[in-house]
């Protein structure tokens, strides 16, 4: 065997080796990803009912009422002119709305940089 890292594999350098399992892995691993991302945005578009979405927000009904009735929080009703109506929530515009939410933190409020990157 020499010193040089060049070993044999079944006749193939570790090189060989290491190409011919990346091209064969790549769209195994394409095809993972590929999925988790399909799962992600039927996740984000299942409606949730009123609890799930206080559940998933972590506050309870009353704030999840007050914040509706501010007009806050995005839902979806069967029937828009009954404010007593179900309401669904879909994962994607609550996300958004907790962004659009942040507090500033002191560090950001005393560099002016709030929602911005720093290059």
């Amino acid at each position: 065997m020499s010193n040089d890292n060049t070993g044999t594999f079944l006749n193939f350098t570790l090189r060989e080796l290491a190409q011919g399992t990346a091209t064969e892995l790549k769209p195994f691993i394409e095809g993972i990803f590929e999925n988790l991302l399909n799962q992600k945005a039927e996740d984000d578009d299942k409606p949730m009912s009123f609890q799930e979405a206080c559940d998933w927000l972590n506050i309870s009904r009353a704030t999840m009422s007050d914040l509706i009735k501010r007009g806050e929080i995005p839902y979806k009703s069967l029937n828009p002119d009954n404010p007593k109506a179900k309401k669904f929530f879909l994962k994607s515009d609550l996300r958004e709305w907790l962004k659009k939410n942040k507090v500033k933190t002191i560090q950001e409020l005393k560099a002016g940089t709030y929602g911005k990157s720093s290059s």
